[in-house]
């Protein structure tokens, strides 16, 4: 199992040889250990049931015959210590108990006869241990209990090795080690030999006297829980305590340490306890992660200087993006992810990158898919993104493409700290017990995705993580002019500042555009207004006051196939803050210097001019003085008369205008909401 990976590593050093007498338990006493040790398991997923499609048949023939035809998977090890009771690892259950592939465990014997976990009667998490019974078995045979140990004595592992039954395996006690989190008791080290799925099974003495339960292994050294510690276990309660680290991937150098302790009565059955126990993980990492958010207050953004930067840059970027925070210089920036594109049928594409392990896609909609069924039929978005992004399963060492992962088990709304609506979706993929979480919001050529693969034990941490990731996340909303019309049929899906939008459009007659601060009254002796002309606005920041909104800082019309465009930005006055470059930028926009000066110039094949907006102009003040500047900036391909793009700009000045007041900008908070107080807690 890959969530064992980490603990338990492929053991194959070979021992300085012990004694002879000492090389391998007696015939009974080994027959005795080994109808004493049991596997846990869990029942593996039913392949006819897979809601996973793939671009070809699974090569199960190339899969060993004991593993395709074993309808459980071996997690770890287990002993009986009395006629009803055994005890094995906690970490052994822990994947479990958040899982919804595995909704329980179970125990196997050698001759494959398989008991069903049922009563929890006692847990100590420190410890790493757990105590139960299983339905319709006691047991006539059962391993005793030996406290103390001797260094250079001879003892076995019992366990199960790959998931190919038990094995015993001799050795020496080396020493003790302090558990990691207090010191407050040793582990025991030895050198016998351990393997994946050998945690939780004891570590016995010649006699067949269990010393101790196997729990890790680290630089081919077993490590144990001593007997003396696994009887201070407190019977009739399950105890939980850890200490937990809580981070963020966009600023993971800002960590919370926090102790997780409380206990829940036994005994109770384990399907039970794994609802209670997952209502109070969730609360628990809710409040915490909270309070990482409220502790950091005005570090975050847009708080404090740090955030300027971020605050006055316009964003240009067709992609989705991250706001980030420097590692070093600890100030936030837009990202400049590095975007791979594939080519979908009919004029489709999806464009995709990675930032600190959530992919963000930009699928742009093939011909003839509905704008409004990438939300209504989430099955559509991601088969469409399985075309262009390579998912693959490993089966007999191939890997095999995934080309659909079937209607997802849960659809619903989210609203961002910007009052954009995404679609959160999650598909369950029950051969590895994973999930694949989505978050989708429309934009006018298809949508934009942020997606995560996680195992399914993890889910609800990192519905909380992608939710925050979202108010990090910078969209940019792109398309031909014939996407914006179908576009605004879906106003329920816009962001709430872009909601009243007003848009007319007439092919090779006139666009109408209203949006925030922005009229644009257009005509085809503006801009060839073809059907395929791009239309993107470019969201950003603005302040109002002392407040920080999110605001449209850049429209831009490019034609069809043609490098000949217009850019209309809007520049917000730098605070003392702000990098020097920001302040030098903007007296120098201005005092209406190059480019600002209404000449014509060539640059990269294309004649450009730009001006300083005057109708947005605050009048009776300066403009190196006022609240903000709007630029329009106008490029034609080849060598164009000046006069010809003089006329041309002071046309466009007069069909942008200011737009008026518009609806109320969304305010950008630093600080998380306040966690509400649990039932419970006080």
């Amino acid at each position: 199992m890959r969530f064992l990976a980490t603990l338990l590593l492929p053991a194959l050093l070979l021992y300085p040889p012990l004694r002879a007498q000492e090389t391998a338990l007696p015939p009974a006493i080994k027959a005795r250990v080994t109808e004493a040790s049991f596997e846990v398991v869990v029942l593996r997923p039913d392949p006819a049931k897979d809601p996973v499609s793939y671009e070809k048949e699974l090569p199960w023939d190339l899969v060993p015959f004991n593993i395709r035809n074993d309808r459980y998977i071996s997690i770890g090890t287990a002993f009986a210590i009395s006629k009803t009771e055994l005890v094995t690892a906690h970490h052994v259950f822990q994947p479990v108990h958040a899982s919804m592939g595995y909704q329980t465990c179970y125990i196997r014997d050698a001759k494959q006869n398989v008991w069903e976990v049922d009563q929890i009667l006692a847990l100590d998490e420190q410890r790493d241990v757990i105590k139960f019974t299983v339905k319709g078995r006691t047991f006539d045979r059962w391993l005793e209990l030996r406290p103390g140990f001797q260094v250079n004595e001879t003892v076995f592992t019992v366990g199960n090795a790959y998931g190919e039954g038990l094995v015993i395996r001799p050795g020496e006690v080396i020493g003790t080690l302090p558990e990691p989190l207090n010191g407050a008791w040793n582990l025991l080290k030895s050198s016998a030999g351990v393997n994946p799925g050998n945690s939780g099974g004891p570590l016995v003495d010649p006699q067949g006297r269990v010393v101790g339960l196997v729990q890790g292994k680290k630089d081919n050294i077993c490590y144990s829980l001593p007997i003396e510690e696994l009887k201070t276990v407190k019977v009739n309660t399950a105890a939980f305590f850890n200490k937990m680290s809580f981070a963020f991937a966009l600023f993971p150098e800002n960590s919370k340490a926090i102790d997780r302790a409380f206990n829940l009565p036994l005994p109770r059955p384990y399907t039970e306890l794994r609802k209670d126990l997952a209502a109070r993980e969730s609360v628990f990492y809710t409040q915490s992660m909270d309070s990482l958010f409220n502790s950091l207050g005005a570090e975050l953004f847009p708080g404090s200087e740090a955030s300027e930067a971020a605050i006055g840059d316009i964003p240009t970027s067709g992609d989705p993006e991250v706001i980030f925070r420097d590692k070093t210089t600890k100030t936030w920036s837009f990202s400049g992810l590095e975007y791979k594109s594939n080519e979908l049928p009919k004029n489709g594409r999806l464009r995709y990158a990675q930032a600190n392990g959530v992919y963000l896609f930009r699928l742009r909609r093939p011909d003839g898919v509905n704008l409004g069924d990438l939300l209504a039929k989430p099955k559509l978005s991601m088969d469409l993104l399985l075309k262009g992004a390579q998912v693959t399963r490993t089966v007999g060492g191939q890997d095999i493409r995934v080309t659909s992962f079937g209607d997802p088990y849960q659809v619903k709304p989210h609203i961002d700290r910007f009052a954009r609506p995404w679609q959160q979706a999650i598909w369950f993929t029950p051969y590895d017990d994973g999930t694949v979480i989505t978050y989708t919001t429309l934009i006018p050529s298809g949508v934009v995705m942020a997606v995560k693969f996680v195992d399914s034990s993890a889910l609800m941490p990192w519905l909380y993580d992608m939710s925050k990731f979202l108010d990090y996340t910078y969209v940019p909303y792109s398309g031909k002019l014939s996407d914006w019309v179908e576009y605004l049929q879906h106003r329920d899906q816009l962001p709430a500042a872009l909601r009243d939008m007003a848009f007319s459009f007439k092919e090779g007659k006139f666009l109408h555009l209203q949006a925030l601060w922005a009229k644009l009254d257009l005509d085809s002796s503006h801009v060839d207004l073809s059907p395929k002309a791009f239309l993107i606005l470019n969201m950003g920041f603005s302040r109002q006051g002392q407040e920080v909104a999110w605001d449209l800082r850049r429209v831009s019309i490019a034609e069809d196939e043609e490098d000949n465009y217009f850019v209309v930005l809007k520049h917000i006055h730098p605070t003392p803050g702000m990098p020097e470059n920001d302040q030098k930028q903007w007296k120098e926009i201005a005092k209406q210097r190059h480019p600002y000066t209404q000449r014509t110039f060539e640059e990269d094949g294309a004649s450009r001019i730009a001006a300083v907006h005057p109708a947005f102009l605050k009048p009776g003040t300066a403009p190196v003085e006022g609240p903000d500047l709007f630029t329009l900036y106008l490029a034609r391909v080849g060598k164009v008369d000046d006069k010809e793009m003089q006329t041309r700009i002071q046309a466009m000045l007069r069909a942008i205008t200011p737009a008026g007041a518009g609806p109320a900008l969304p305010v950008v908070q630093a600080k998380a909401p306040a966690p509400a107080p649990s039932a419970g807690t006080h």
